[in-house]
């Protein structure tokens, strides 16, 4: 907790630097990762992005490419499970890498509706001591999750990537991932080099789509926690005047208070179910794709215990997978947190009318909007869930191998 309070404080001073404005804060995380988007071609926050710009026409195209000669390795390698595995686990980054494009390309009129809301919302919300200070707080913990996962994603890959061109300099010629140029040897060193070369291209456009397609629904979803910990803020100061209304002086004013909680958490439902779809298929081929990924890792893994880039890949994979669950875990808690804050209200000292408003209130909180990957919520429990499966799933792949 030290640490983190270390981390959050050196935040929350480079933010200020940049700009004591939360509104212009939260522009700038925005435009950090629209940047790093921006390399692969989906910057859907530059206002005149253009789903056929060239720079993504030919980033689409090397996906393609990267496609067919994974597949040409894949039949190459049949037979041999260390590198057929390899390559199978690089096939799979492909699909990952159409699905996030085709959320950002298909979906951008929505994702721009998504952030004009939340910029009409630090603008709203601005300038009460209370809520600036949530503002604050929200930017400061999604600057952290934005640079942790982006230091984590490139820290990761570096590190295949140096142990490989350490060992290939005092051992070996050794890739550190499963696909190469097909009719490029790799016993020489210029054949080594261009493969080398090639796989530290794509993998810099693959990290750089996974942390700006991740990082901006990080974002998305730390907006929505924000608009419920604004409307629990808006709950708490009608508690408190709610409890003092037991003369009824404070009836008109609690119920400018109660349509103005209305109209917020309609805005809410309407911003977390828009996010909720819009990330549904996203989710689901992701998680299909880390799924059958950590299954291929634990099967080679056991077979080959000294294979060593399958722990990097594995670590990556899990904890991509962990920073999605733990903060849809975070969002289900504050949904149900709202609802908690909206039955504590002092009902009993209002108008019936009021009374029926808080009772309609309460019952429009009980469904919010969930993320879903396409077989449940995306929570912690979904998290241990696909851990569980595969261990049980590569268990009785190896199982039958050894009957074979």
């Amino acid at each position: 907790m030290y640490l983190l309070e270390r981390l959050r404080t050196v935040v929350r001073r480079r933010l200020e630097r940049h700009s004591p404005d939360p509104r212009e804060q939260y522009n700038s995380i925005v435009t950090s990762v629209n940047r790093i988007g921006g390399l692969v071609g989906i910057d859907v926050f530059t206002p005149n992005f253009k789903p056929g710009n060239m720079h993504l026409r030919l980033v689409l195209l090397n996906s393609f490419a990267f496609f067919w000669i994974n597949l040409y390795n894949l039949t190459t390698t049949y037979g041999n499970l260390v590198d057929f595995m390899f390559c199978f686990e690089t096939l799979l980054y492909v699909f990952i890498a159409w699905i996030k494009m085709h959320v950002f390309v298909k979906h951008k009129s929505l994702i721009l509706q998504l952030h004009q809301f939340m910029v009409q919302f630090f603008d709203q919300f601005h300038g009460d001591p209370e809520q600036d200070a949530l503002l604050v707080r929200t930017l400061v913990d999604t600057y952290l999750l934005v640079a942790l996962f982006g230091f984590c994603s490139s820290a990761a890959a570096m590190l295949i990537f140096v142990s490989s061109l350490i060992w290939s300099v005092c051992v070996e010629y050794a890739l550190p991932l499963g696909f190469y140029i097909p009719t490029v040897g790799m016993d020489y060193l210029k054949g080594f080099a261009l493969n080398f070369a090639f796989q530290l291209f794509e993998s810099g456009l693959m990290v750089s789509g996974i942390i700006s397609s991740e990082t901006a629904f990080f974002i998305f979803l730390q907006n929505a926690c924000l608009q419920v910990d604004m409307l629990r803020l808006e709950l708490d100061r009608l508690g408190r005047l709610g409890a003092l209304n037991t003369d009824g002086h404070h009836t008109r004013e609690i119920r400018s208070r109660i349509q103005s909680i209305i109209e917020h958490h309609i805005e809410h439902l309407d911003y977390s179910k828009s996010m909720c779809s819009l990330f549904e298929l996203h989710f689901f081929i992701v998680f299909g794709c880390i799924f059958c990924q950590l299954i291929s890792i634990v099967v080679v893994i056991v077979s080959v215990p000294d294979w060593y880039p399958g722990y990097f890949l594995f670590i990556m994979l899990t904890a991509q997978l962990f920073f999605s669950c733990a903060l849809g875990q975070v969002f289900n808690i504050k949904s149900d947190e709202l609802t908690v804050a909206i039955y504590n209200v002092p009902w009993y000292n209002m108008e019936v009318c009021d009374q029926k408003a808080m009772k309609l209130l309460l019952l429009a909180s009980q469904h919010p909007g969930r993320l879903s990957y396409g077989f449940g919520t995306v929570n912690m429990r979904a998290f241990f869930e696909i851990y569980r499966k595969t261990y049980s799933i590569g268990m009785m792949m190896i199982s039958v191998n050894e009957e074979d």
